[in-house]
């Protein structure tokens, strides 16, 4: 219903306003016009609310949510932010405000396709210059929060659309935002993915007394939200708050039971287990530092306890060193144990990195390799090293799977 204009926004008695816009107009020059996309809004949000923004293509929801983001600024009015004249700050100074109090979910989720899930969330608290350990402790905290402890390691691929919009949901929250901008947050989600999504923002709202502000075109999206306020033609024309919003997670429980989850089920090998994410090359040289520490102290072994004054030493020393500490590490830095994929594809990694490292060793060794080869005959020489790396490569390989298999039981 429409409202006269000065009881729009007035905020009842007592509560705590985090947002406060004030005869706010946003005007665009198109060349042969002026285009005004906003004209004079007054809203107050308080603190801990749930509000949707509605209204048709062209209404100014979106130019809207781009001042409360900090992304734009008005041409006339006020806007403040927990306190801050926001509207009046610089470019670098609205950055600084977006990366501290504001959170942003988008339609198209916005992941980086490349990275895992626990990498995304952590990119906000990397702008901002937290530590590696907290960083990553923090983003783990946030995606287990929105219920992916087990999906850490997975990237966007790997995830299906309601994943991948928790995800964006978990970077929101990892900054310990006031205030999260949820723009079309379930566009491109089906009705199930949509209401999980739904209860997922209402019990971040309850629970935490965390203000959202979600822009949709869709009404029965908007009725989750405990006030709805309608623009058109870049005026709010109503501002109506709903005593009992529809609850999302009783909606869900209406439907029929969920069909097999196809990405999922593409996201599992043949026996049902997950496909990790990829083998960083860090990984693997750090791999390659614990199987030079195993061998030495596998000789130190050889030679104090049983001894004996070897100059070979065993690789088994090395690969059991490789094995624990690919198995120790691969929980901070995936957030899960290896799955089997990852296992076999570091195997492989690993085991020809070495092999390479041990060949330039070796041709170091001779006194005259290209003597040699030629006097032996260098296709033969090429065709049994290369027989020979094969074989080695193999049964490093095999060997290092069964290690890391040991040491990464399922749960």
């Amino acid at each position: 219903m429409d409202m006269p204009s000065e009881d729009r926004g007035a905020p009842p008695e007592g509560r705590d306003d985090l947002i406060v816009l004030r005869g706010v107009a946003k005007d665009y020059d198109s060349g042969e016009s002026v285009v005004r996309a906003l004209r004079d809004v007054d809203i107050t949000f308080a603190r801990g609310e749930f509000v949707a923004i509605v209204g048709t293509s062209g209404s100014g929801k979106s130019t809207l949510m781009n001042i409360l983001g900090c992304l734009d600024r008005p041409t006339r009015g006020t806007y403040q932010l927990a306190g801050l004249d926001v509207g009046a700050r610089t470019n670098d100074g609205r950055a600084i405000v977006r990366n501290r109090l504001i959170g942003f979910i988008f339609q198209g989720f916005n992941l980086l396709p490349r990275t895992t899930a626990l990498e995304n969330v952590e990119l906000p608290l990397q702008y901002r210059g937290v530590g590696r350990g907290p960083r990553r402790a923090r983003a783990m905290k946030a995606l287990e929060q929105v219920g992916l402890g087990e999906r850490m390691g997975h990237t966007p691929n790997q995830l299906s659309g309601g994943q991948q919009q928790r995800v964006a949901i978990a970077r929101a929250l990892v900054t310990d935002p006031p205030l999260l901008l949820a723009d079309e947050p379930t566009g491109n989600l089906d009705t199930r993915t949509s209401l999980e999504v739904l209860a997922l923002l209402q019990t971040l709202n309850r629970e935490q007394n965390i203000t959202i502000a979600l822009v949709t075109h869709e009404h029965d999206i908007a009725a989750c939200a405990s006030r709805v306020i309608t623009f058109r033609d870049g005026r709010m024309v109503s501002d109506v708050r709903q005593d009992s919003p529809k609850d999302a997670q009783a909606e869900l429980a209406k439907l029929p039971p969920p069909e097999v989850n196809k990405p999922d089920a593409e996201a599992q090998g043949a026996t049902g287990e997950r496909r990790g994410a990829a083998i960083s090359a860090g990984f693997v040289i750090v791999a390659l530092l614990a199987a030079i520490a195993g061998s030495g102290l596998g000789k130190a072994y050889c030679t104090y306890v049983l001894e004996q004054d070897v100059r070979f030493v065993p690789p088994i020393f090395g690969l059991v060193a490789v094995a624990a500490v690919a198995a120790a590490r691969a929980k901070g830095v995936y957030g899960h144990l290896l799955t089997r994929d990852q296992r076999l594809r570091f195997s492989l990694y690993f085991s020809g990195t070495f092999l390479v490292l041990q060949g330039f060793g070796a041709l170091a060794a001779l006194p005259k390799p290209i003597e040699v080869a030629v006097r032996e005959g260098g296709s033969l020489v090429a065709l049994r090293f290369a027989g020979a790396a094969c074989g080695i490569t193999l049964a490093m390989s095999i060997v290092l799977f069964g290690l890391l298999t040991l040491f990464s039981p399922k749960k």
